[in-house]
Parts: C-alpha cells; sequence; structure tokens
C-alpha cells in the first residue's frame, strides 16, 4: 500500500510512512473503529438498489472463487473529515482486504466529494498500479456516474478490474 499523502511504500512491517511520518492510527484516531464489514459490499450511501448491489457481491464473489483476491465495493455518503483517498487506505488496512498478503482491492464513492477512489494491495500492484486502477474508475465508472447510475458505475469499474486479476498470471498468494 501507499501512503495517501506522499505515495511512499507502507505495509504491516512499516506501518508508518519514513517520509512524512504518516501512520494509520493517525486515520482511527479521528475516524475511531471502522465500520463493521458486512461482505464485499457495503452500501453506506443507500445508493444501490438490492439487485444492483446482488449483481456486485456476485462478482466479487466470483473474483475470490477464481483466484483467490478480494475486491470490496464501499459507497459512503462522505469521507468527512479526511479525503477519500485516506478513507479507502484506512478501510483497506483495517478490514485486511485480500488477507495477509494484501490481494485485494477496495474502491469507495464517496457522494459529498464526488470522488471516486481505489486502494489496490501490495500483492495486485504488479497486475494494476495505484494510477492505472484510477485511470480505469475515471474512465469506467464516472460516465454512469455522471447520469445518476452508481450501481451500474460500480459494476463496471468492479468487472473491469476483476478482468485484469483473472487474466493475469496466478502468484503465491492464490
Amino acid at each position: 500500500m501507499h501512503c495517501p499523502h506522499c505515495d511512499k511504500d507502507l505495509n504491516d512491517d512499516h506501518p508508518a510512512c519514513p517520509e512524512c511520518k504518516f501512520h494509520i492510527s493517525d486515520l482511527d484516531g479521528e475516524l475511531g473503529a471502522p465500520p463493521e464489514r458486512q461482505g464485499d459490499v457495503l452500501d453506506r450511501a443507500g445508493v444501490l438498489t438490492g439487485d444492483e448491489r446482488e449483481r456486485l457481491v456476485r462478482r466479487c464473489a466470483d473474483l475470490r472463487a477464481r483466484t483467490g483476491a478480494e475486491l470490496v465495493v464501499v459507497t459512503a455518503a462522505s469521507s468527512a473529515p479526511r479525503k477519500p483517498s485516506e478513507h479507502a487506505f484506512w478501510l483497506f488496512n483495517r478490514w485486511e482486504v485480500g488477507g495477509p498478503a494484501h490481494a485485494g482491492i477496495l474502491v469507495l464513492l464517496s457522494l459529498a466529494e464526488r470522488r471516486v477512489e481505489s486502494e489496490v494491495g501490495v500483492a495486485l500492484e504488479d497486475i494494476i498500479s495505484d494510477a492505472a486502477s484510477g485511470a480505469l474508475l475515471e474512465a469506467h465508472a464516472v460516465p454512469f456516474f455522471a447520469l445518476g447510475s452508481f450501481g451500474e458505475g460500480l459494476y463496471q469499474a468492479v468487472d473491469v478490474l476483476a478482468q485484469l486479476v483473472e487474466h493475469a498470471p496466478r502468484k503465491a498468494w492464490a
């Protein structure tokens, strides 16, 4: 994972950024305990229909069954008081998305900030970088969001991210 402030590498062995001294516990102090993780899709903003949520749940489960990697989707009314990128980083780490190998991706839609962010685990970074993941979200999700179709936008982004992982050579984490 990367520091949400200066993009330096962080991991469980080195949770403090050597550059800016950011530590994940900085987020805990402001945000408290993370919401309980309830599967792979948490619609805290209430923007998904039951069918849209179920479609996302199935796609995330399919990815896990095929590769062992996790993909988690979260919607939030706001990420305040932190930036959406920091909120995604915090949830990814506190929920241990992708297990000990960090073989996972978390996608966060933050409505008030009008942002969609992702956090890519270390085990998947040779498949998709944080920058590439952001570009995919921009290309595949944002056009649907502009039309108010949050469920379809999230599904399109999740499907593209999942396909990249599914078509990559199998790694030791799988």
